[in-house]
């Protein structure tokens, strides 16, 4: 173990699970105006393909779509856990993401991080649950990230 478990108890499952649909509410209302504006940038109306009764969205603008939802989610997650470590789920919940000397985690560290959860949730959140069984409370992307998720003290200095 090292000095940063001794300072701070890892984040248990339960809360990183409540912070996760906590932050997936909040963007889904980002994903709907990224659909909105993507869609209006390109016209509805030219996005769509018509096979007798099936409408689907043209392949280009899927992927562009795909794209600018990836993009977006990535400047959430990022900018809130390279600014405080924490994204507001995670604020409701006291979770706080810091690297392994307890300090705020660099860019770097957040595409890293992010990526790797992208695939966890690939694998049908089996990154997520290595926790489960890993003495250290590590994910998949903390592991690989050099990141961790700690349990927020309710009384903390404010000059973190």
């Amino acid at each position: 173990m090292n000095d940063l478990t001794e300072k701070f108890d890892p984040a248990p499952f339960w809360r990183r699970l409540a912070a996760m649909v906590y932050d997936s509410v909040l963007m889904l209302a980002i994903w709907m105006v990224v659909a909105f504006m993507v869609l209006s940038l390109f016209g509805i109306d030219n996005a769509r393909t018509v096979d007798g009764e099936t409408v689907a969205l043209d392949p280009l603008y899927k992927n562009i779509l795909l794209a600018a939802m990836i993009l977006s989610a990535y400047a959430f997650f990022g900018w809130f856990w390279t600014h405080s470590g924490q994204t507001l789920g995670m604020q409701a919940w006291r979770v706080r993401v810091v690297n392994n000397d307890g300090g705020t985690i660099t860019a770097g560290q957040s595409v890293s991080r992010f990526a790797l959860a992208l695939v966890s949730c690939l694998l049908f959140g089996l990154g997520f649950l290595m926790m489960l069984f890993n003495a250290k409370k590590e994910t998949l992307h903390d592991k690989y990230s050099n990141t961790q998720l700690v349990l927020k003290p309710l009384m903390e200095n404010k000059k973190d």
